[in-house]
């Protein structure tokens, strides 16, 4: 329904926004819409530009390569130290360990970090200082376009158009 709803809004102009056939395995409007973020770049855009992932245990999370921590990926903010990691593709869970109740960071680097290596090294642990896992929550994605942190069409809508269109009965109101 979500994609008639976008099409009468915009006409076709937004068609390829919107996926065509449905995604498998994919059980709601907003994993459909994140699944299909691969496929276009302004929709990406807008997705990771409105979304943060809510660390709990650390599984659903890729380290590097998720936006977790700020507006954007470690591997966007630390790039040299993403291309000296052997765990470009690993969780946060499996970026460290538990020493008691306390999560100490452990990472493995393809050579010895020196010089400024070890500079950037240190303002990672510095944003990571601030990260507390939770073994007995998961971690969730987080729509930041509306006040309750969820998905929905009215908000995309509004970040696709941020001005009424014109010429349009369509109302927002019952979405």
């Amino acid at each position: 329904m979500w994609k008639d709803v976008i099409k009468s809004i915009y006409n076709t102009k937004y068609s390829s926004l919107i996926p065509q056939d449905h995604i498998s395995g994919a059980g709601s409007t907003w994993s459909r819409l994140v699944n299909h973020c691969g496929k276009d770049t302004r929709l990406r855009n807008i997705v990771n530009n409105h979304t943060v992932m809510l660390v709990g245990n650390g599984k659903r999370i890729k380290f590097w390569l998720h936006n977790w921590t700020d507006n954007c990926s470690l591997a966007e903010k630390f790039p040299t130290l993403f291309q000296l990691s052997n765990d470009k593709e690993s969780s946060l869970d499996k970026m460290g360990m538990w020493d008691s109740h306390a999560w100490c960071w452990v990472f493995s680097w393809n050579r010895v970090l020196r010089g400024r290596n070890i500079g950037l090294l240190a303002k990672m642990y510095a944003i990571l200082s601030g990260v507390q896992l939770d073994k007995e929550t998961d971690d969730r994605l987080v729509w930041k376009a509306n006040n309750i942190g969820r998905f929905s069409v009215k908000s995309l809508c509004g970040l696709l158009n941020p001005s009424p269109p014109l010429n349009t009965v369509f109302s927002f109101r019952g979405i």
